[in-house]
């Protein structure tokens, strides 16, 4: 290609585009940290990029984590009600060595973190960094939540953290056993 040819600058802006950030992804990641870092007994955090690339992929396809909540036996209304979820995406995450990944995902981390809303902490127990919202990020999740936009998102939070608030490895296994995600190429897009 040359440097005239149009396609040229279309890719490169595509290319460039999957690695911004965007305010819906920044919410949606502000919310799910702050989900899992709120504690009533004290700060906890959300151990590790690979356990926030997960939840988040759970989290963004609501029918993927109605068939992994099945396969753990939960059989309730809440689950029945996912499988009718439609999420609908500003971008969709890829298939990657370690499973599902959005290319964005550091762009808005640094967002958070740059802005003060989320702060990196060492993750108790382990060598791995948490994220934990700040008092201003709790303000804003707290608001985003009683807007009632993020109503469907703020469920499936709560639904994350009581019954797969596991390890990024363990949630790596679960979500392995998902042919649409087991059975991808590298770097194809997840449906």
């Amino acid at each position: 290609m040359t440097p005239s040819d149009p396609m040229a600058s279309t890719t490169s802006w595509r290319d460039t585009y999957r690695y911004r950030s965007s305010r819906e992804a920044e919410s949606r990641i502000l919310l799910l940290i702050n989900g899992f870092s709120t504690e009533t007994s004290g700060p906890r955090s959300l151990e590790g990029r690979v356990k926030l690339a997960k939840l988040d992929f759970l989290l963004r396809y609501p029918k993927h984590l109605a068939t992994i909540l099945a396969s753990r036996g939960l059989r309730d209304t809440a689950r029945i009600e996912l499988e009718r979820q439609d999420s609908p995406l500003e971008s969709r995450m890829v298939r990657y060595r370690y499973g599902p990944w959005d290319p964005s995902q550091f762009a808005v981390l640094g967002s958070l973190i740059g802005r003060g809303l989320v702060e990196v902490v060492p993750a108790v127990g382990t060598n791995a960094l948490g994220y934990r919202t700040t008092m201003e990020g709790q303000r804003l999740a707290t608001a985003l939540e009683e807007d009632g936009a993020f109503d469907d998102l703020v469920g499936r939070i709560k639904l994350l953290r009581r019954h797969l608030d596991l390890s990024g490895e363990g949630l790596k296994k679960i979500i392995y056993q998902l042919p649409e995600v087991a059975g991808a190429a590298w770097n194809k897009e997840l449906v």
